[in-house]
């Protein structure tokens, strides 16, 4: 269902575009719809220069938003289901996104620091025509210590022997109709796990990360999405604000963990974590 714009406004924008058609997700519902003015402003900054960009918005507001903006209605579904429900809110306006020859879903408290040209997260044919994130962070653990999902009744299970990467829920993309496949096939196991309530530890990420499972895909890191509390990449492109922050300074109440550690203490923990990446990078490449 179309709320404020209509569907004929989607058609008008889309045809607007010259070349490639990339379309931003966006996922703000409730208090987290404060947070898209800042992203807006520095998408329309730094976010694909070299591209039109076509924004589609999930809300359940009733605010106006800039013409380039696709609102699509979007009812709170309450605090994790919003996030659990994520790739289902895609599919079913599949028809709107289709208009598009990328799709790139953002989390809702990014912003861009540093410019971003489309060719830095386009994936290729060798890459699936998919990308997702993963932090330098689990990039220096064993598999086996990832948070997949452990339980073999859930569809999202991955088993103790079994991965290489932990994808972030907050950057995901591609061409269009690979990402549709994706967000369908997420939904699907969502839905089967949720009516037998064998619902994913992670929730969607869970479910992104048995999806992209043994696939090849482009791949990006910290770079790319670095929690605002992480000290390092210092280069970051995308950073995610701390919400707890965030919303504490508009005065909006929100739970969340608090990391007690001091900051010095944090700071030499990310140095050394950082520089065990890079030095497993450096191995990499003159390997390869």
């Amino acid at each position: 269902m179309y709320k404020g714009n209509s569907f004929g406004f989607v058609d008008r924008i889309v045809k607007k575009l010259v070349g490639m058609k990339i379309g931003i997700l966006y996922i703000g519902i409730g208090k987290y719809l404060s947070l898209w003015d800042d992203f807006y402003k520095t998408s329309q900054k730094y976010l694909f220069p070299d591209a039109e960009k076509v924004y589609f918005v999930f809300t359940d507001s009733d605010d106006f938003f800039p013409e380039s903006v696709v609102k699509l209605y979007q009812k709170d579904l309450g605090g994790r289901n919003n996030t659990l429900y994520r790739f289902k809110m895609f599919y079913e306006h599949r028809t709107a996104l289709s208009q598009c020859d990328y799709l790139f879903f953002f989390n809702g408290d990014v912003v861009f620091k540093r410019t971003i040209l489309s060719k830095e997260l386009i994936p290729c044919e060798s890459e699936g025509y998919l990308l997702a994130l993963s932090w330098h962070i689990y990039q220096i653990k064993s598999p086996k210590k990832f948070p997949y999902d452990r339980n073999p009744n859930s569809l999202a299970y991955i088993s103790y022997d079994e991965g290489v990467y932990y994808f972030q829920g907050g950057l995901n993309g591609g061409r269009t109709k690979e990402y549709l496949e994706l967000a369908e096939q997420c939904m699907i196991a969502v839905d089967i796990d949720v009516e037998k309530n064998n619902i994913a530890a992670v929730a969607d990420e869970s479910y992104l990360n048995r999806y992209l499972l043994n696939k090849k895909i482009k791949i990006v890191d910290t770079i790319y999405g670095k929690p605002e509390k992480f000290f390092f990449p210092i280069h970051a492109k995308i950073i995610f604000r701390d919400k707890g922050t965030f919303f504490h300074s508009k005065g909006i109440e929100h739970v969340g963990c608090i990391n007690y550690k001091p900051a010095l203490l944090r700071f030499f923990i990310d140095l050394s974590k950082y520089l065990r990446y890079f030095h497993k990078k450096c191995l990499l490449f003159f390997h390869d």
